[in-house]
């Protein structure tokens, strides 16, 4: 198959039987009636799963399903996980791969005739607003899981999976249709890659005992058992890796973790460590945290289907989720893209070929001008998913966490590993005993990369009428948010030189770039100003990942996509040093790999 962009759909035919679904393309139902009990008998009970998880002696649990469909049978498992785990303070994680897209009306049609797992559900489709290829992480914190959706051919999905030892499975769910019809997800190729993501004592259970799949999963070191079947179903297939590997994954409670720098990628991956129950040391230079007051969190979804492209709109559909969940002053406001040049005209044109309603919107400047009761020239583009955050109160939402301490004032001078990291700063301090170091501040990665620049930004705090009934994010050369405590902030600045901030000064740069929006607005009406730093790299991709044996990690040169970026690479270190399956591809994880630019 080949590759779409992230924001394409691959769309299965369906027609509907009475509310149920039936595969046209691969002339197969999706599940029988009584798909709760189909689900119990085929998956959670063939793989022992309630006797499992009563006896789970690690961190968490892996499934791994191949065919999600509409999701019921991960909603049914995380029923009988709840159930087994609702005292519990271990994680199922789910990852499931499926070569075509997740589509919520169908989700919505179907789920209505099975009120008995409504909540889980609601609480599920809480969290996917909107559906994207490759990697999408959901978070269920609720019910103490984990789903790591992959929206891709399923050979490829699993070649990703097994470059990262965190993904070993220890019960699969092979749901795919009828194997005579749908042969590339039963070929020799993929169970080889089920095989080579198992482990000792790993299961399966499938609906299907066709002969060749059964001599296949027994050619890869699988014990095969034929038994009867679900339903009208004759046998079913059910089994075990006979293999030695062993998972090695270790235990959150266990760690200490050093993080140098306190902005939005350091106090973002305390918190995921802190909430794994890992201890977290923060260091900041600073004596106090001077953070942005209103950062917008807009995409610049890109065009080209690479590792980038994908990157970008993963993570921004996963900071989303993030700063819904978790924050309760992030305004979803949506964005809107002014079509003031050519390249903004041409940009939009192709975003909008995509098919994506559910994601953008074509506005006129009238409908623009009246929604927000501004007076400017141009159409544009509304992005339906995006708002603002102020970083300040969010940070200090996250670090108000037991197992996290913030150290003001320590300016990072060096490092030594051993059996466990020590730290040295200019004060004289010393601090030692961590299993892991993160650097995320710009100034210490530029020892470690010179490739890594400091670029300067400044924004302005304006207090005018004009630009009070802004709703959403407005974005030209430069932008204007909604108005926050009283004020409407506008950026931006960017230079090479550190910014000395002059309200007066800083106006009319900004201006320049908002002209439109802000003709009404004069220096006087500029009441706050903010400056700051962000580091970025010659090929404007991040650097995250480690850079010593898994032991030393950084996380950095994000650029102007922080908001954007910062959660989901937290999330991926944290799962790294966690053992925890991975949110991101292999190829993405390529791209942002740290040693690219290491020095030599």
């Amino acid at each position: 198959m080949r590759k779409l962009h992230p924001l394409q759909r691959n769309i299965q035919k369906i027609k509907w039987e009475k509310d149920s679904p039936f595969n046209t393309d691969f002339k197969d139902k999706f599940f029988q009636p009584n798909v709760i009990d189909e689900t119990n008998d085929v998956f959670i009970n063939a793989n022992e799963l309630n006797q499992r998880w009563q006896q789970l002696n690690k961190d968490h649990f892996r499934i791994g399903e191949l065919g999600f469909g509409f999701g019921l049978n991960f909603l049914i498992t995380i029923a009988s996980w709840f159930k087994s785990n609702a005292q519990n303070k271990k994680w199922l994680d789910y990852i499931s791969i499926d070569s075509f897209d997740f589509n919520i009306d169908d989700f919505n049609k179907v789920i209505k005739n099975y009120p008995e797992i409504k909540d889980f559900a609601d609480e599920f489709i809480k969290f996917l607003p909107i559906t994207n290829r490759g990697y999408t992480r959901i978070n269920l914190s609720k019910y103490k899981v984990r789903l790591t959706l992959i929206m891709d051919d399923v050979d490829d999905a699993l070649s990703s999976l097994l470059k990262n030892p965190n993904n070993q499975i220890d019960a699969w769910y092979l749901d795919g249709f009828d194997p005579k019809n749908n042969k590339s997800m039963w070929s020799k190729s993929v169970i080889n890659k089920i095989s080579m993501l198992s482990k000792k004592d790993t299961t399966f259970g499938t609906y299907t005992a066709a002969g060749f799949v059964r001599r296949e999963l027994e050619k890869n070191n699988f014990e095969v058992n034929k038994v009867k079947g679900f339903g009208n179903k004759r046998h079913k297939l059910i089994g075990k890796y006979k293999g030695s590997f062993s998972d090695s994954a270790p235990k959150s409670s266990g760690l200490r973790v050093a993080i140098i720098g306190a902005g939005l990628s350091g106090t973002c991956l305390s918190y995921k460590l802190a909430n794994q129950g890992v201890k977290v040391d923060l260091f900041e230079k600073n004596n106090r945290l001077d953070l942005n007051p209103l950062g917008s969190m807009y995409p610049k979804f890109s065009l080209d289907v690479d590792a980038r492209s994908y990157l970008l709109t993963q993570a921004y559909f996963y900071s989303h989720n993030f700063y819904s969940s978790k924050y309760e002053g992030y305004m979803n406001t949506g964005i809107i893209f002014l079509n003031n040049s050519a390249d903004r005209k041409f940009w939009i044109d192709r975003l909008l070929k995509l098919g994506r309603n559910d994601l953008f919107e074509l506005l006129t400047a009238k409908e623009i001008n009246y929604q927000n009761k501004i007076d400017q020239p141009y159409d544009g583009l509304m992005v339906k998913i995006g708002g603002c955050v102020s970083i300040k109160d969010l940070s200090n939402q996250m670090l108000r966490n037991k197992n996290i301490s913030l150290h003001n004032g320590y300016h990072f001078s060096d490092y030594k590993t051993g059996k466990n990291i020590s730290l040295n700063f200019n004060n004289g301090k010393k601090y030692d005993g961590y299993s892991h170091l993160i650097f995320c501040s710009g100034s210490s990665l530029q020892s470690l990369m010179p490739k890594i620049g400091i670029k300067h930004g400044a924004i302005v705090g304006i207090k005018n009428k004009n630009l009070e009934k802004i709703n959403s994010t407005i974005n030209s050369n430069g932008y204007v948010l909604p108005k926050y405590s009283n004020l409407n902030w506008s950026g931006s600045i960017y230079s090479n030189q550190e910014i000395q901030i002059n309200n007066r000064a800083s106006f009319k740069e900004i201006m320049k770039k908002n002209n439109n929006l802000l003709k009404d607005v004069y220096p006087e009406d500029v009441n706050a100003s903010w400056s700051g730093a962000r580091a970025t790299l010659p090929d404007y991709m991040p650097v995250a990942g480690s850079l010593d044996k898994q032991k030393v990690f950084v996380l950095g040169g994000l650029g102007s996509r922080g908001l954007s970026l910062a959660p989901l690479l937290a999330e991926m270190i944290m799962s790294d040093i966690c053992g925890i399956t991975s949110p991101v591809s292999n190829k993405i994880r390529e791209a942002i790999d740290p040693k690219r630019f290491l020095v030599k």
